[in-house]
């Protein structure tokens, strides 16, 4: 028994010496350098590896690559078969490259075309006409994962299982020659201007496809080379709490249901007093249709009068010649003037003449009140206007029942469909959204444990980045 103790003191010991002599690594950060061809086929694959130590050695690594090679420092690290990387010398930040095969999670297929043409790059430099550029971006990672949901309006928790991809943000890069490349068309693009360089850039979203296009007029172009960075990140999304708003209403055709029962019952009463309008409208349109019939008696009985008036002038005219009895003629004459004048105020409408004015003095009357008088013709037309406004009221009274009538209808269809009916309805429509923002939620987990290419499962605190680069085409340029 002492013997087994002892033993156990001494095992205990050895790897309390053991894990006070390791460095303990605090962080560790993968560059990932990819060269690629014209078509963006891989060539070569070179991984940088940064790691924050506190100082003490030996310092370890976990990896995949093959080749490894201390970037800073004369240290030079042993790689045992099974990764585990180790380093002799105590160095706060160790460097170190490596080269591997492993396929990367994101692919790019670069294709050309010159006036409408498939080229490769190598035929475009040099050469003028209609390049388009497009480059198809392709996520390859897929992950089965299970995950949750809850049903809309029950609140039923669903499982559903799916093929998910670790979400990766691609930032995409060139530099073109502003004396070489115009009319620049880059749908989805931004660029900048620097001197004669046109700074061209997207960021785009494969997840997992995503397809990045420019087009553009070339002079003796040469086609430059192009960038790619690519992180783990799911691209940030507006905070709204969608499942909430969709219980919401949910929620809300329960009391469709009751608030239905009252739009019929409004409906009703909408129709009856639509059609009570209506009879009164009709009514109007009675009375004014007789009032202008009146208006217009009024102005063929005047109208008269002005030619009896218009037939006595003329032969009293005749009779201011005649001596002895000229001046009374003249003066019936006037009177006569006086009368046509009233008469055709009577019908036109028009401002008193001094002569009126002076009459009605003579005859000891006052001065009218207003200084135009309205005549029958403006009140004619003015019920005519009324009249043919309140016909218009009428089309559309008959309208507004018409709908009115509708409304109640309608209401009354859908009550007797029933409000289960549209939840269910609803809550199958809304099914898909949340299953497809349970997948997105499924999605942002992968991504943070997303935190190496290179290296093996640690604890340790871990980021990616991957830099991809085409050829320039300056070198093809004799």
């Amino acid at each position: 028994m002492k013997k087994n103790i002892t033993i156990l003191i001494i095992i205990f010991i050895f790897f309390s010496f053991s894990l006070n002599v390791l460095a303990r690594t605090i962080s560790r950060n993968e560059t990932v350098y990819v060269t690629l061809d014209d078509q963006g086929k891989v060539i070569n694959t070179e991984v940088v590896t940064w790691l924050r130590t506190d100082n003490k050695s030996p310092s370890q690594d976990i990896t995949v690559s093959k080749n490894v090679r201390n970037v800073r420092g004369t240290d030079t690290p042993r790689l045992s078969p099974d990764g585990k990387l180790t380093f002799a010398e105590p160095v706060r930040d160790i460097f170190y490259s490596g080269t591997t095969t492993k396929n990367l999670p994101v692919t790019v297929d670069i294709r050309y075309r010159l006036n409408g043409k498939s080229v490769k790059r190598n035929m475009i430099n040099g050469k003028s006409g209609k390049l388009e550029m497009i480059i198809d971006l392709k996520n390859k990672t897929s992950f089965l994962k299970e995950f949750k949901y809850k049903e809309i309006g029950t609140g039923k928790t669903k499982v559903a299982t799916e093929k998910i991809p670790v979400p990766f943000i691609v930032m995409v890069s060139t530099d073109l020659d502003i004396e070489q490349f115009n009319n620049v068309m880059a749908p989805e693009g931004a660029f900048v201007v620097v001197g004669r360089t046109m700074k061209m850039n997207w960021i785009s979203f494969p997840y997992p496809d995503a397809t990045v296009r420019l087009s553009a007029d070339i002079q003796n172009a040469r086609i430059p080379s192009i960038l790619f960075s690519i992180i783990p990140k799911f691209p940030p999304l507006p905070d709204m709490d969608i499942e909430s708003k969709l219980n919401q209403i949910y929620d809300g055709v329960d009391q469709v249901g009751s608030n239905l029962v009252k739009l019929k019952n409004g409906a009703n009463q909408l129709n009856d007093g639509q059609q009570q309008m209506l009879d009164a409208l009709t009514q109007v349109t009675e009375g004014t249709g007789k009032l202008i019939q009146a208006s217009n008696a009024q102005m063929e009985i005047i109208n008269g009068a002005i030619k009896i008036n218009e037939g006595i002038c003329e032969k009293m005219t005749t009779m201011t010649k005649i001596p002895f009895i000229s001046g009374g003629a003249t003066k019936a004459r006037h009177y006569l003037d006086i009368q046509r004048e009233l008469l055709t105020l009577a019908t036109q409408g028009g401002p008193f003449s001094d002569e009126i004015l002076v009459f009605l003095k003579e005859q000891g009357k006052d001065a009218p009140p207003v200084k135009e008088f309205p005549g029958i013709k403006v009140t004619t037309d003015g019920i005519t206007k009324l009249h043919d406004g309140s016909r218009q009221m009428i089309d559309g009274a008959k309208k507004l029942e018409e709908g009115s009538r509708q409304l109640k209808d309608g209401a009354a269809q859908i009550k007797e469909e029933g409000t289960d009916i549209i939840k269910d309805r609803m809550a199958a429509e809304a099914d898909p959204i949340m299953r497809k923002l349970a997948s997105i939620e499924a999605a942002k987990q992968l991504v943070l444990k997303y935190d190496r290419f290179a290296g093996k499962p640690s604890p340790v605190k871990s980021s990616v980045e991957i830099i991809m680069k085409t050829p320039d085409g300056a070198a093809d340029i004799k």
